[in-house]
């Protein structure tokens, strides 16, 4: 290739660079606006000792944070020490202060990353600052020493900037990530600020806390110190939810180990599965909590597996319709080894039902439309998709239009026609490739059709001995009552 040519794939990420250079770029520009407001408003910043040692107190706070695992984003406690430069330095520092803190930050990082954070943190200092003396909150509180006085005119303020920081900060990274990856914005921010918003109610807290030994209780600098202690109690909690978070990763990659164990031409169809589950989930404007248990499910829709007989996983000849019914089974099973675990309790219907159809011919239970759970009619078509554009042993993957137009086919009688246009939305945003198998792989697989081709699917809908077989196992093992397992 000649230094002047490039693909389309360089193209692509060559332009989503430039977007997100351009995005920087504006939010400097905000942050540049609001500083020069709120020092025509508020004048320039106060105290300028006691901003140097905030500023110190705010890189000492990049100490205190830790990556909360499932997102992408780290948590600071920085924003505290912001939130109080409002009122110790005026709006102008607490702009300085931010800015300052990420420039300064004694870490590693992206230079284009080091520029975002000093500007998005010197925007949401200044803009903080002008919500605070916008809703009446007082810039001198030196004179002020009665608790209800304080509260009315500091706290309450305070609070009110403390939510326009959360607000700002959620909408500016999540406009940066959007911007990077073409996921959805509302996505975004409902994901950041189902996981940072409550920090920021005890950073309110907290700032409001800081301001008041500062100022009003007279203990300047030292409040910094009293006010380190809970910071990196704050952070302890964060890093024992982090290892939490992890603990259920490594659970989920260990049950998904085991089933690729014993399918390995089948590995890595789990996690594509949940990646397209995912994707169809954002497109929907699903809620963080429904599109995490849906990635979930995706993850461990084939987790039944291990308790299948391995002849069936990798069968040398076309399964009889005693051999399908057996393979069914791996649905219910599935839920057995989940359903006592209790923060996979909300992918339990995803797993269960992945295989009814929305005609009311699948299994186990032969729900239909709407009936069945909206987690487990995501996974359908992406299971379904996912099979049609992996290679098998009889068959090449299909290439994406071909896959797309297969499902579509099948719209209405196997999969809900709403999910299948989610399909089709997702796949307009994120690139999909079709996954190849080596010939050792595409050797151990067998002859027999995957039990996610649609033709199976077809075949069980209408076959109605086999129908009453699987339906007739499904009813002697578990019982579904009000989309409950018991």
């Amino acid at each position: 290739m000649s230094p002047s040519s490039s693909s389309p794939a360089s193209e692509g990420a060559d332009t989503s660079a430039l977007r997100v250079a351009l995005f920087i770029g504006f939010v400097w520009l905000l942050a540049l606006v609001a500083v020069a407001l709120s020092w025509l408003v508020a004048g320039p910043p106060t105290n300028l000792p006691a901003l140097v040692l905030l500023v110190l107190v705010a890189v000492a706070g990049w100490l205190g944070r830790d990556n909360l695992v499932g997102t992408r984003i780290r948590f600071s406690f920085v924003s505290i020490v912001v939130l109080a430069s409002i009122v110790i330095t005026g709006p102008a520092g607490a702009a300085l202060v931010g800015g300052g803190a990420n420039l300064v930050r004694f870490r590693k990082m992206p230079h284009r990353a080091r520029v975002f954070n000093t500007g998005m943190f010197a925007f949401i200092g200044a803009a903080g600052g002008l919500v605070y003396l916008g809703v009446g909150g007082r810039a001198d509180v030196a004179t002020l020493h009665s608790a209800s006085t304080l509260l009315l005119e500091v706290g309450l303020p305070l609070v009110a900037a403390d939510v326009a920081q959360c607000l700002v900060n959620a909408l500016l990274l999540a406009a940066v990530q959007t911007i990077a990856t073409a996921t959805p914005l509302r996505t975004q921010v409902w994901g950041l600020l189902a996981t940072t918003g409550p920090a920021y109610i005890g950073y309110g807290l907290i700032g409001f806390l800081f301001v008041v030994l500062w100022i009003p209780a007279q203990v300047g600098w030292f409040s910094a110190i009293l006010v380190l202690a809970p910071l990196f109690v704050a952070r302890w909690a964060f890093a024992q939810y982090g290892d939490e978070l992890q603990a259920h990763e490594r659970t989920l990659r260990a049950l998904v180990t085991a089933v690729e164990t014993k399918e390995p031409h089948n590995a890595g169809h789990s996690e594509r599965v949940a990646q397209l589950s995912e994707w169809m989930a954002e497109a929907a404007m699903l809620g963080h909590k429904e599109i995490e248990d849906i990635r979930t499910a995706g993850m461990l829709h084939d987790v039944g597996k291990v308790a299948m007989p391995t002849r069936l996983l990798g069968s040398r000849q076309a399964h009889t319709d005693d051999d399908l019914a057996t393979m069914a089974g791996h649905a219910l099973a599935g839920v057995e080894l989940v359903k006592d675990v209790d923060f996979l309790s909300g992918s339990v219907d995803g797993i269960a039902h992945h295989h009814e159809r929305y005609d009311g011919r699948g299994y186990p239970d032969g729900l239909a439309g709407e009936e069945i759970p909206m987690a487990a009619r995501l996974i359908a078509v992406a299971d379904g998709f996912e099979c049609l554009t992996s290679a098998r042993s009889y068959r090449p993957g299909l290439p994406v239009d071909a896959a797309l137009a297969v499902v579509r086919g099948q719209s209405g009688t196997q999969f809900d026609p709403q999910v299948v246009e989610l399909l089709a939305k997702a796949l307009s945003r994120h690139e999909w490739s079709v996954t190849e198998r080596t010939p050792d792989e595409l050797a151990s697989a067998g002859v027999a059709l995957d039990h996610d081709e649609p033709e199976v699917s077809d075949h069980i809908a209408t076959t109605e001995r086999l129908r009453a077989l699987i339906t007739g196992r499904a009813a002697a093992g578990l019982h579904h009552a009000g989309g409950e397992v018991r």
